[in-house]
């Protein structure tokens, strides 16, 4: 728990549990991936995939936000992943991985951090 809450600390953007599309591309391996997010923030997301990716793996991103009209696009790497054991209906395991943004621009992560505040608001 007080692992938990010094990573908290640590984070410097707000995070949001949210489903969005998310396409990957591991730099240097030809082959785009679609996923979906389990949460976002400006400065990263977490994804959930099938495959296994090692810490550090250079990526492309493209995340498809509803509201808005074009894609925002990042250069990224994996910072943590962790195994999700299949539970009964699944046919499969699979991955969370944590994704830090190495390159976003500063417009892309105010349409983040935009829709973040929007979805939070609406909440309260």
């Amino acid at each position: 728990m007080d692992q938990e809450k010094n990573i908290r600390e640590r984070r410097k953007y707000v995070r949001l549990q949210a489903s969005v599309e998310v396409k990957y591309e591991i730099i240097g391996k030809p082959g785009e991936i679609k996923v979906f997010s389990k949460d976002i923030s400006a400065g990263g997301l977490c994804i959930v995939t099938k495959e296994n990716l090692s810490p550090d793996t250079p990526l492309q991103l493209e995340i498809v936000f509803p509201d808005l009209k074009d894609p925002i696009r990042a250069l990224a790497r994996v910072i943590w992943q962790r195994r999700v054991n299949p539970q009964e209906g699944q046919a499969q395991a699979y991955f969370e991985t944590g994704i830090e943004f190495t390159g976003i621009s500063d417009f892309d992560r105010f349409n983040i951090n935009r829709y973040i505040k929007e979805r939070i608001e609406s909440k309260t």
